[in-house]
């Protein structure tokens, strides 16, 4: 076919080959520019004995853009000029730059922008793009950045695909606040209902939602779904959701609820991330509200599924106030779980002492409908008793009420603190009962030591013998600092029992001596 062509036909094809250098069809296959060109080039050198020129150059450099070409190829090229004596010419240099945009190479780069400023080329805005997506290329991120920011203030017209090669890798990158300034910039130039932007955005809240970024989450769920413009993935929804609870959004974190429950069913943890979103930004009463919809929706809620409402109550027990008040309104519309009551009482108890949390306590029943005393929260409330005499009353009420076989396995630092009370409080079935459990959990290997003290001490004071089987325990399987302390506690007490057997025979009345 070449051989039918003429001289002018085959440097016209060469022409549109230029032409359409930056330009492919969105259905037809890509044209393999590399390939053609070289061809049409050795036809031209070697059966029409055609000279070398620039234009030969130029467009065997347009070659080396194409994935087939490559960074040897453009220095080989280079290099053949300047054996040929063929000065180099702007449109090459802006071929070659084109060509180490798809195969970096920083110092060849650099290389081609002296020759371009050695021979006073003009370097315009297109030029400079092909340079900076180079530099991303060669994953040179900040300079690239530094280098798009700069033409942007310098008010340069940026073509969209340049915004939108950084978008993606940006994304990738997991450089979000870089990313969502040129995605801004890029939904200007194209519009909201632009198909590239859709697609753009829905990418950044695919990459923001996975980094839990909340500023490019929220963009891009305003942007595209709330619109409906996309109909996000079940794993986006998820982390979505997940965005909004750890960042307090409690609209957001309901909406994805909603979208979820559209779905499918709603799992435990959706309803748990919509409760800390709530709770996040202070709303005590949604929180409560959300779980009461959970039970409501037939999923079981536990101890575990508060956990999120007594971590904020602890760091902010400003919203301690009006906490009461909040869950009776809640239960004068429906009964509510136990556990829900609980968090709200354990925290009223740790924070500002069991007494203020005894209210509540009292009308469990009431709030939760009939059920019985919960042993966990009840010793809770012994642990949280600032005065003894509220402690001496809880103790009571427990002992009488639960029994042993109903105590809750507790760690070793409640235990320390349980008994701790129970003793202060004069209890000592109690005290006894609770050291008994201790001790099979290994409390005698840790460094709990206040519980020792308490225990020891009140038990020798009331002359209770259950202390010697503790003591001896103590005294062949604990610490060094522990037998120190008990040693120390049992040396104390003698001696004080010795001081006040002397000082009550030193007040007893002498008799008169007989003469």
């Amino acid at each position: 076919m070449l051989k039918a062509s003429t001289v002018e036909e085959i440097f016209a094809a060469l022409n549109s080959l230029r032409e359409t250098r930056d330009r492919t069809s969105a259905n037809d296959p890509e044209i393999d520019q590399h390939l053609r060109i070289v061809q049409l080039v050795q036809h031209l050198l070697q059966v029409e004995n055609q000279p070398i020129t620039p234009f030969i150059y130029e467009c065997l450099m347009d070659a080396m853009a194409h994935r087939r070409g490559s960074v040897d190829g453009v220095r080989r090229l280079l290099v053949d000029m300047a054996e040929q004596g063929i000065k180099p010419t702007a449109e090459l240099c802006n071929s070659a730059l084109r060509a180490l945009m798809n195969h970096p190479d920083y110092m060849l780069r650099q290389d081609i922008l002296n020759i371009m400023q050695e021979y006073w080329f003009t370097i315009d805005t297109p030029l400079k793009q092909t340079v900076i997506v180079g530099m991303l290329r060669d994953e040179q991120y900040e300079l690239a950045y530094a280098r798009l920011t700069e033409l942007i203030e310098q008010g340069a017209r940026i073509d969209p695909w340049v915004y939108d090669i950084f978008i993606l890798v940006f994304g990738k990158l997991r450089f979000l606040d870089e990313m969502l300034q040129l995605l801004y910039r890029r939904k200007n130039i194209g519009g909201s209902t632009d198909p590239t932007v859709i697609t753009l955005t829905y990418y950044a809240l695919d990459m923001c939602s996975q980094a839990y970024h909340h500023a490019g989450t929220l963009f891009g769920w305003l942007s595209v779904v709330q619109n409906h413009l996309v109909q996000p993935s079940d794993g986006i929804i998820e982390n979505v959701l997940g965005t909004a609870a750890r960042n307090a959004d409690a609209q957001l974190a309901t909406e994805a609820l909603d979208l979820i429950s559209q779905r499918t069913r709603a799992q435990s943890h959706h309803y748990e991330a919509v409760v800390e979103a709530f709770i996040g930004s202070g709303d005590l009463a949604a929180a409560i509200r959300t779980l009461c919809i959970m039970r409501d929706s037939g999923i079981r809620i536990s101890r575990a599924n508060t956990r999120p409402i007594y971590k904020t109550l602890m760091s902010r027990p400003e919203l301690l106030e009006g906490a009461e008040e909040v869950v009776r309104e809640a239960a004068r519309a429906r009964p509510v779980h136990r556990a829900i009551v609980a968090v709200v009482i354990d925290s009223i108890a740790q924070i500002h002492g069991s007494e203020k949390a005894l209210p509540l306590y009292r009308d469990l029943p009431t709030l939760c409908g009939a059920e019985s005393l919960n042993a966990t929260m009840a010793q809770d409330l012994i642990i949280y008793s600032a005065e003894e005499a509220t402690a001496e009353l809880l103790t009571k009420e427990y002992k009488d009420h639960v029994a042993e076989n109903q105590d809750p396995i507790r760690n070793v630092s409640t235990y320390n603190l349980l008994i701790t009370k129970c003793a202060e409080a004069g209890e000592m079935d109690l005290a006894f009962r609770f050291t008994k459990q201790a001790m099979a959990a290994g409390i005698t290997k840790s460094r709990s030591s206040r519980w020792i003290s308490a225990l020891v001490e009140q038990a020798i004071t009331r002359e209770d013998s259950r202390i010697w089987p503790v003591v001896d325990s103590l005294l062949s399987s604990g610490e060094e600092d522990t037998r120190k302390m008990v040693r120390r506690i049992l040396q104390q007490k003698r001696i004080s029992k010795l001081a006040s057997q002397w000082k009550a025979k030193s007040l007893q009345p002498q008799r008169p001596a007989l003469n």
